[in-house]
């Protein structure tokens, strides 16, 4: 028989001491960090392979002990848009002015940050989050409940972002509150134009190891400027690695997902606002040891906007009605490579309009569909010119402002009278025909348009199909006949001053 002080000791023990057992073995909600850099393509991530004089060991051991996806785009080459779809989950056509640059990101969408805050995690960012562009204020609370971009770097560099990301990092995770867990999102705003040109040298790089995609000329001038660009991705890569070693000296390290990939490629000619691979191709890599096995490399086709309901899932929180994009937590938990799910053996993406470089502010429309052997693009104003108007000078960009400045840029349009050069200048600025076609395997650099071709004519019908039926289904307004992106306003046009519209004596691009 139980005495009586037995029996208040076995109260105590169940009331008190078994509920503090159960809490202390329940599972901790992992913390997240997104590390999302400025225009960087995929190949230029040392775990890819391709590019000898970019070293990004931080990106490379998350993708080692994590996932590493081959193929991971972007909604769209444009920063804001492909920030909005990667915050909502949703395609750019799905999200009205917000997929648009300068465009506005309404409240109607959820976003995962507020998903996560109303799921008990704190959020938290530094750096570039959305934009450039409108965060609508109806949603009553800003994107991120707290940011820290207060610490600067001592030694900032030209070109560069005068925050130190990392101490920021360091500064949110000492003041965090250690009861709950947390997202942070660290957007650098490098590799992005300007670059500090010439930095190469003081840097000890050579010319002969840069990564220059073949739709550039061969030139000290190009490889330069990729070597510039490649010091800015290895600053964002310096940040990262302080912030894992942060997360692991505290012991957070394997509690916490990390992604780590880019907002669209690179920000030279026929790259960013670009459809090609160089625009719309970034790299991708996922650690989570609890969840995810380590070591795989994985060839399934994946999106930034299935970020957001994978990262919903892997938090516990309830995804909004709101999101389109699939989670891709079945994919990280299979303990595959190459491909894992059959049916994710294509992507479809698009863009419709950047800065004001065309009369009347018009954009460039495209979509296209991605398989691993073939490429298709459908432009849906071929009449326009993709890179804008040759003689249309918007004081915001200068000529042909759908390509940022820069020093391949400068290049090119200084040689666009040279014969030897003129071809480059045709292939980043010329018009475009309606239909474009490239066999990935044989031309991965997108230079030969095989779509006229009847040798390949059922291909090109067949995945054109496949890419109208995701479109319909998904609510394109383009398979209805509608386009209202060039209607939608700028939000803000003291950016821009008033347009030039003297011509700037550059030749006529050809088809």
């Amino acid at each position: 028989m139980l005495t009586r002080i037995n029996y208040v000791a076995a109260i105590i023990a169940f009331f008190v001491v078994l509920p503090a057992c159960l809490a202390h073995a329940a599972p901790k909600r992992p913390n997240i960090l997104l590390a999302i850099s400025d225009d960087q393509s995929w190949m230029h991530a040392g775990a890819y392979g391709l590019d000898k004089s970019t070293k990004t060991p931080a990106f490379d051991r998350i993708a080692r002990e994590g996932v590493r996806f081959n193929y991971a785009y972007c909604a769209a080459p444009s920063c804001a848009p492909s920030r909005s779809a990667l915050l909502t989950g949703r395609h750019i056509w799905q999200l009205e002015e917000g997929g648009l640059l300068f465009g506005a990101l309404k409240a109607k969408y959820t976003l995962v940050t507020h998903a996560l805050e109303d799921a008990g995690y704190q959020t938290a960012s530094t750096g570039k989050t959305y934009g450039p562009g409108r965060y609508d204020r109806a949603f009553g609370r800003p994107l991120f409940g707290k940011t820290f971009n207060k610490h600067k770097l001592a030694d900032r560099r030209p070109g560069r972002s005068s925050l130190d990301y990392a101490t920021n990092f360091e500064t949110f995770f000492k003041q965090r509150d250690k009861g709950k867990p947390f997202f942070f999102w660290y957007g650098s705003s490098e590799p992005h134009q300007l670059f500090d040109v010439g930095g190469w040298q003081k840097a000890g790089k050579k010319l002969e190891d840069a990564l220059v995609p073949k739709c550039l000329p061969d030139h000290p001038v190009t490889r330069g400027e990729f070597l510039d660009y490649g010091i800015e991705i290895e600053h964002f890569d310096t940040h990262l690695a302080r912030m894992i070693a942060i997360l692991e000296e505290a012991g957070e390290l394997d509690n916490t997902i990390i992604i780590v990939t880019s907002d669209h490629g690179n920000p030279m000619p026929r790259s960013k606002a670009n459809l090609y691979d160089s625009g719309a191709r970034v790299p991708l890599a996922i650690r989570f040891p609890p969840k995810v096995t380590g070591s795989r490399v994985v060839d399934d086709f994946v999106g930034l906007w299935e970020l957001a309901p994978t990262v919903l899932e892997l938090a516990g929180a309830e995804v909004p009605k709101s999101v389109t994009g699939r989670s891709l937590l079945p994919v990280l938990t299979s303990k595959a490579s190459g491909q894992v799910d059959p049916k994710r053996d294509s992507i479809v993406t698009a863009f419709e309009r950047h800065i004001i470089c065309r009369r009347d502010g018009l954009g460039y429309p495209m979509r296209s569909i991605r398989t691993h052997k073939w490429a298709f693009i459908r432009n849906y104003a071929p009449d326009r010119w993709p890179a804008g108007d040759p003689d249309f000078n918007s004081s915001h960009q200068g000529f042909l402002g759908d390509c940022d400045k820069g020093e391949s840029k400068h290049l090119i349009m200084g040689l666009a009278h040279d014969p030897k050069y003129r071809g480059y200048y045709n292939l980043c600025f010329g018009r475009r025909p309606a239909e474009e076609l490239y066999d990935m395997a044989a031309d991965p650099h997108q230079l030969r348009n095989l779509a006229a071709d009847p040798k390949h004519a059922e291909v090109k019908e067949q995945l054109e199909a496949r890419m109208k039926a995701f479109l319909s289904e998904q609510g394109d307004q383009r398979m209805r006949g509608e386009s209202p992106w060039d209607d939608y306003p700028f939000t803000d046009q003291r950016i821009f001053k008033h347009p030039d519209w003297r011509t700037g004596g550059f030749p006529t691009p050809v088809r």
